[in-house]
C-alpha cells in the first residue's frame, strides 16, 4: 500500500481517456485475476479496448477520476439513472480510500439528481467493497460477455 499525501477527485476530461484505459486493463489483469480465470480476464479487459465506445460512455456519464501527483489512480462513473458502471483503482493504490472517495462523489451527484438508489453489477472482487458501504445483493447471476460467462452480483444502495 502506498502512502498518499495529496489526492484530488475531479470530473473526467477527455484527455484522461488513455490513462483510464491503461488503469482499467492493468487493474483487471492484476487484481481481478484472483477471482476469475485468465480466459475471463482476457475477455473482460482485452488488449485492444474500444476507445470510441469508452470515450462516449465516460463523457455521457457522471465520471470522476482521482489523481495523485497528476497521475490518475482511480476512476468511476454513473449514468443519469443511477447505474454505477465502473469503479477501478490502480493496482498499486488498492486499500488507500480511493474507491471510497469516488463513491462519495457519485453518491453526492445521485443526491443532486434526487435519485433514490444506486444500482451496480459488481464483480466477485468488488462485492466486499460495496457490502461495507451499505450496498445489498439483489441477485447473483451469470452474465455472458462475448461468449464468456461471469459470476456477478446486482447490488443496490438506497440513498
Amino acid at each position: 500500500m502506498q502512502t498518499i499525501k495529496t489526492f484530488i477527485c475531479r470530473p473526467y476530461k477527455s484527455t484522461d481517456l488513455e490513462s483510464i484505459l491503461s488503469l482499467f486493463y492493468n487493474t483487471v489483469h492484476s487484481i481481478n485475476i484472483k477471482d476469475y480465470q485468465q480466459e475471463q480476464i482476457d475477455v473482460w479487459a482485452p488488449t485492444i479496448l474500444n476507445k470510441e465506445k469508452w470515450a462516449q460512455s465516460l463523457s455521457e456519464h457522471y465520471t470522476y477520476v482521482v489523481e495523485i501527483d497528476e497521475k490518475i489512480v482511480g476512476f468511476g462513473d454513473m449514468t443519469q439513472g443511477g447505474s454505477l458502471e465502473h469503479i477501478y483503482v490502480d493496482k498499486d493504490f488498492q486499500g488507500c480510500g480511493i474507491a471510497s472517495l469516488i463513491l462519495k462523489a457519485i453518491e453526492q451527484k445521485a443526491h443532486e439528481l434526487a435519485l433514490t438508489e444506486i444500482v451496480t453489477e459488481s464483480s466477485i472482487t468488488a462485492k466486499p467493497f460495496f457490502e461495507k458501504r451499505e450496498f445489498c445483493v439483489i441477485k447473483k447471476q451469470e452474465k455472458i460477455v462475448r461468449g464468456m460467462s461471469f459470476t456477478i452480483y446486482t447490488m443496490n444502495k438506497v440513498i
